[in-house]
């Protein structure tokens, strides 16, 4: 996938930087004709090829915020309650709904799911898989945020525990997905041949963090089998290491910082 935000690598420059030396191209083809209609045709084209362009950097940014609303959300929590007098860690990262940190909790899915359903929403070429994952993963992290989990302490009524129980499919579902854009949407290149140094490494970090939130993904049932401590608060952290790692891979994917990004003699692959 290139560092425009699509499914493929399909040139040693970074998607953005392809579609301005188009646009540009285009321009000169119209400057330089005398045909009326090849100059229509290709100042048409120019403008079509500047706007993708500056789309393709817009889709940069909102990668590093998804990046950077995911990354701090754990602890957000946590620190927000602490600072609310409640010094004790809950069992899961949605148990926070039932704190003082409920705004920051519900606020940041909602932020992510605007995020999401922005992603690609006018899909460069080949980017037609991702807008459609995008949209799914904003229905569900709404779904997470406005469908409860169960609160960890009293008897739960039967609206209740239903709520519960499609607040668990929606994060499983937002998680799945999450996992799957880091280990197979991110690491796509059109032509191996091409990756730079850079992005062989980006495509390491992209695996790692789709290995790591699918295995926390299958150790939540398994610890429901299991029985840890409650005191070690296995869900909490399980969650907290997925989504720090779907975080760490956006901000990758957005060049957050220029982490492992290329250099400026070829630049823009992600």
């Amino acid at each position: 996938m290139d560092d425009g935000g699509g499914s493929s690598d399909q040139r040693p420059v970074s998607e953005p930087k392809r579609l301005a030396e188009r646009s540009v191209a285009a321009f000169e083809v119209a400057e330089a004709t005398a045909d009326p209609t090849i100059k229509a045709d290709k100042l048409a084209q120019a403008v079509v090829l500047a706007g993708d362009s500056a789309l393709a950097i817009a889709y940069t940014y909102l990668r590093q915020i998804v990046g950077i609303i995911a990354v701090l959300l754990p602890g957000a929590v946590m620190v927000g309650n602490f600072a609310f007098g409640d010094d004790e860690l809950k069992g899961s990262i949605s148990a926070y709904y039932y704190t003082p940190s409920r705004n920051w909790f519900v606020g940041s899915l909602c932020a992510l799911a605007v995020f999401f359903l922005s992603y690609h929403h006018r899909p460069l070429p080949t980017f037609e898989l991702d807008k459609r994952l995008s949209r799914l993963a904003s229905v569900a992290a709404l779904g997470v945020a406005f469908f409860p989990t169960a609160r960890e302490a009293g008897a739960a009524s039967v609206g209740e525990e239903t709520i519960a129980v499609v607040h668990l499919g929606f994060a499983g579902l937002l998680f799945l997905l999450l996992g799957f854009f880091s280990l197979f949407l991110f690491t796509k290149s059109g032509d191996a041949t091409t990756l730079t140094p850079q992005k062989q490494r980006r495509n390491g970090v992209y695996k790692i963090c789709g290995i790591v939130i699918f295995v926390a993904i299958v150790c939540v049932p398994l610890s429901n089998v299991i029985d840890p401590p409650s005191e070690w608060h296995t869900l909490y952290w399980l969650e907290t290491i997925a989504v720090l790692a779907f975080g760490v891979s956006w901000l990758v994917k957005g060049s957050f910082l220029k982490i492992l990004a290329d250099k400026p003699a070829n630049p823009g692959r992600r």
